[in-house]
């Protein structure tokens, strides 16, 4: 079963994100490990986005496991993909595919912008090449301490990159503060 959660499908039916918090808090650790802060990520980004209009997230249930998530953003400036991550056994099953696809249609572009970490890379290596999208450019430590995240098909926003950069910074001095404060 698909679920998809939009304004549109907010505002006709206000019980839905209290069901995707729900699941949220159930049913996805497995993406927690691999997305540094994702529940804030979630609170204070994408379900704002979802109410504003600019987000929209597709999650693929079979029984009561979710086992696929879509989120993607879509404003006048940027059609990007957030988000595509499946359950670890169900990968290969064409899960994936149908979540890109289902990307396409709401961003309608079959090239959005998206990132992935180059240790992910070998996950998504085939399927990018099947869809043609092209690497554009390499961050180090952008999401990820010491690791390269690598845009396909279109650079990212300045001020998402600036926004990590300030808080790293911001990590940096607090930790160098607790240093202080324990030599004191």
């Amino acid at each position: 079963m698909k679920i998809i959660l939009n304004q549109k499908s907010v505002l006709a039916s206000p019980k839905l994100m209290e069901s995707f918090f729900q699941l949220a808090q159930d049913d996805i650790e497995f993406l927690r490990g691999s997305y540094p802060n994702f529940d804030k990520w979630l609170s204070t980004k994408v379900f704002p986005g979802i109410m504003s209009g600019e987000r929209t997230l597709v999650l693929e249930q079979r029984g009561s496991h979710s086992v696929g998530l879509l989120i993607v953003k879509h404003t006048a400036n940027e059609k990007k993909l957030c988000t595509l991550r499946v359950r670890p056994e169900f990968e290969y099953s064409g899960m994936g595919v149908r979540l890109f696809n289902s990307a396409f249609e709401i961003l309608e572009t079959s090239h959005p912008l998206l990132s992935v970490s180059e240790t992910a890379l070998p996950k998504f290596s085939r399927i990018f090449e099947y869809f043609g999208f092209s690497c554009e450019k390499a961050y180090r430590n952008l999401y990820l301490p010491g690791v390269q995240e690598l845009s396909y098909n279109g650079i990212l926003n300045s001020e998402e990159i600036q926004g990590k950069e300030r808080e790293r910074c911001q990590q940096s001095f607090a930790s160098k503060r607790d240093d202080l404060l324990i030599l004191v």
